[in-house]
């Protein structure tokens, strides 16, 4: 089973994306900000990664950097969502700070399932570097 590990601050939101990944197949490791999110990526070691935009203590896009700094050489793959940021150029700037994919939160049943779809894909790709990469 993979492990994912949810970064969202609203309660609600939280327990909805996580019932989500449950039904899914995933184990849930939940974090409430930034902060604990990164305290627990590395204390962790998660399989996937899902973390909001917009959250205490260091934002998603900080989030996402530091843990690319942090990992190198492995690769965790990460999804950015937002149900504020809706303008492509948010897209960029997710991918730029190291997300692997940036999507609107999930909200209706297709959208769901299309999320998870796209874990799925995640999952099943590798997430190590290649062992020709500079060190």
């Amino acid at each position: 089973m993979n492990r994912v590990l949810l970064v969202e601050d609203t309660e609600l939101i939280l327990r909805v994306m996580s019932d989500i990944l449950a039904a899914g197949g995933y184990e849930v490791i939940p974090a409430r900000d930034g902060e604990e999110g990164l305290e627990k990526f590395i204390a962790e070691k998660p399989d996937l990664v899902v973390t909001d935009c917009l959250i205490p203590k260091l934002d998603g896009f900080k989030l996402v950097k530091s843990i690319r700094d942090f990992e190198f050489p492995r690769r965790t793959p990460i999804i950015m969502l937002s149900a504020i940021y809706r303008k492509a150029n948010y897209k960029q700037v997710a991918l730029d700070a190291g997300a692997d994919m940036y999507m609107l939160k999930p909200t209706k049943p297709e959208e769901r399932e299309e999320f998870l779809q796209k874990l799925d894909q995640l999952a099943s790709t590798t997430s190590q570097v290649p062992s020709n990469a500079p060190s």
